[in-house]
């Protein structure tokens, strides 16, 4: 059971601070609710064993996603997460993927990014069944987690403090900008 909190833990954690740089980078929409979803999808690859956070509340899904897939088989998928988001952006439009469910996608990124140097993912399925998984190679729930664990979270809350918003292209008429700038109306011009 420590090890079941410890490992969804660390991957709220994750998903927690990963968000937050978004917010600040202006990737994502700084709200709450995009918080929440967030976290939410830091936990969401997991549903595929009912010893997850998120799979022991939801068994009726867990397990048949179990037998389907497997642990840390389309659920851990970067290739299905991205076609996932494509086809989003597809029907909704970019602007979905600066809101709830881009944060829900950012979460599923940093809970497959994670579970890379703890035994790796089928980073590629469908098209390969393969695991990926990244040095140095640590125990889920073991020392080595929490020495990964913090030096991450470190660098992730430098970044989301002290680091220089990164805009990664996007203009000032970005959803995610629109509430961190005031608009003006009228005409701005000194008098004479």
């Amino acid at each position: 059971m420590l090890l079941r909190l410890m490992t969804g833990r660390s991957h709220l954690l994750v998903g927690a601070f990963t968000s937050f740089c978004a917010m600040r980078w202006h990737i994502l929409t700084p709200d709450i609710v995009s918080f929440f979803t967030a976290l939410i999808g830091s936990l969401l690859p997991d549903i595929d064993t009912e010893r997850s956070m998120m799979g022991a509340r939801m068994k009726w899904l867990s397990r048949p996603i179990a037998r389907m897939c497997g642990h840390r088989g389309l659920t851990h998928s970067a290739v299905f997460w991205v076609a996932v988001a494509v086809l989003c952006r597809m029907l909704f439009g970019e602007d979905v993927l600066a809101g709830p469910l881009g944060a829900l996608l950012l979460g599923v990124a940093s809970h497959i990014c994670v579970d890379l140097p703890t035994g790796g993912c089928q980073l590629f399925g469908p098209l390969s069944r393969s695991r990926v998984s990244v040095w140095p190679y640590v125990k889920t729930g073991g020392v080595g987690e929490v020495c990964l664990l913090v030096p991450t979270l470190a660098l992730l809350g430098w970044c989301g403090w002290n680091a220089m918003p990164i805009h990664l292209g996007h203009d000032l008429h970005h959803p995610a900008h629109q509430r961190l700038h005031v608009p003006f109306s009228g005409d701005m011009a000194l008098p004479s």
